[in-house]
């Protein structure tokens, strides 16, 4: 039986990185392959046969944990998914050769506000990634990639894997009454949500915005919807465990974002047959939006165009093929991982 393992953040951390090892988990179980879990930093998830953790936040006890832990395994395929990972792996694999996968979740180190996080880790990086099998989620991010750390490496694209079954399956847990259309994410300046508030102002559109998400930005959105005479039709509802059901009965999802490296809310919105409207950025959407829903990208900051684009799309959306979101199906994404297996 292949072993692999699949090193990521402590397992009660609730982000995108731990929905990706979950899903790739299920996939290669079911293809009789068995999964070892290293989770890395203070957690209250106990060792068993398949889980290992490295329980606590203290980088030189983690490495030591780390490989007393691993070395008594011969793993086929091992994946880290973060850059704490990352760097535990590498420095275990210079005294043993592996076949080892380094996955780029975190988009924000492409971003070029992270100036000094690029300056800083640049040669961290170049100790960490040199000679390994980097992989990343689209053309983009890959170029990105490279263009910023300029490390010689083998790069792979593969998108995050979903689970649509499961995303249909919770979106049928709670039904959502109301006439509106929808933004989900964090209420940051980077999230851009006050274009989408202008833009609506504008639209003139009659059904309600409802806005999923906390954030710093909350009170700032607040007093712009009430300067812009929209404060009774636009709902701040908070981060939700599930939105699923929101996006399912939503009218349209709108995604006036900044930066992204992949926006899953659109995938997901689009997986619920959930017409998207989003902005033509230079990561993510514009490898989503692709054929006709492409004229459903809009520019950054033309809140003219996002009202059009946003009425429009109310009006007549295109079919939401299959073809177009094939690729992100746990399935297809899982094969392009076994073929490091075999």
């Amino acid at each position: 039986m292949k072993k692999v393992a699949m090193l990521g953040p402590n397992l009660e951390s609730p982000g995108g990185v731990n929905v990706a090892i979950k899903h790739l988990k299920k996939f290669f179980e079911k293809k009789g392959i068995e999964v070892h879990l290293f989770p890395v930093g203070k957690t209250n998830i106990k060792e068993n046969e398949y889980i290992h953790p490295i329980n606590t936040d203290i980088k030189k006890e983690q490495i030591k944990i780390f490989n007393d832990k691993f070395k008594k395994f011969n793993f086929d395929l091992v994946i880290a998914n973060n850059l704490r990972t990352s760097f535990l792996l590498s420095s275990f694999s210079k005294n043993k050769p592996l076949n080892d996968l380094y996955v780029i979740h975190q988009g924000r180190i492409l971003q070029n506000k992270f100036k000094w996080f690029h300056f800083k880790q640049k040669s961290k990086f170049k100790k960490i990634f040199t000679d390994k099998k980097i992989v990343l989620f689209n053309n983009c991010s890959k170029e990105s990639f490279i263009k910023k750390f300029n490390i010689n490496a083998q790069y792979f694209i593969i998108p995050n894997a979903f689970d649509f079954e499961e995303i249909k399956n919770k979106s049928n847990k709670f039904n959502i009454k109301g006439n509106y259309i929808l933004g989900v994410g964090r209420l940051e300046k980077n999230k851009n949500y006050d274009y989408l508030l202008k833009a609506y102002a504008v639209s003139g559109i009659d059904k309600e915005l409802w806005l999923l998400g906390d954030g710093e930005e909350k009170e700032n959105l607040q007093k712009l919807a009430k300067k812009l005479g929209i404060e009774k039709k636009v709902k701040f509802l908070g981060w939700q465990q599930n939105p699923y059901s929101y996006i399912k009965n939503a009218s349209l999802l709108v995604h006036p974002s900044k930066f992204e490296a992949l926006p899953t809310v659109i995938i997901e919105s689009l997986i619920l047959n959930t017409p998207v409207v989003a902005t033509d950025i230079k990561c993510g959407p514009n490898e989503i939006l692709t054929e006709e829903l492409s004229e459903f990208l809009v520019p950054l900051n033309r809140v003219d165009i996002l009202a059009e684009k946003i009425y429009k799309a109310l009006e007549n959306y295109p079919e939401i093929k299959d073809e177009y979101i094939e690729k992100y199906k746990l399935e297809n994404v899982g094969k392009k991982y076994l073929e490091f297996l075999y």
